[in-house]
């Protein structure tokens, strides 16, 4: 996967993850943890392109 496509799906999960945030009113939530999970896998991946 290209940088590009990264960028875009990393926005897209944070979009994602601050409407569930809001929902759940929680940090603490499972689904949250999982989402964020999610997006820090990106951001990793988006970092190793970089290099």
């Amino acid at each position: 996967m290209d940088r590009k496509m990264l960028f875009k799906e990393i926005v897209e999960k944070k979009k994602e993850l601050n409407i569930l945030v809001r929902r759940k009113q929680s940090l603490h939530d499972r689904e949250v943890y999982q989402k964020s999970c999610e997006l820090d896998e990106l951001v990793v991946l988006y970092m190793k392109e970089k290099q």
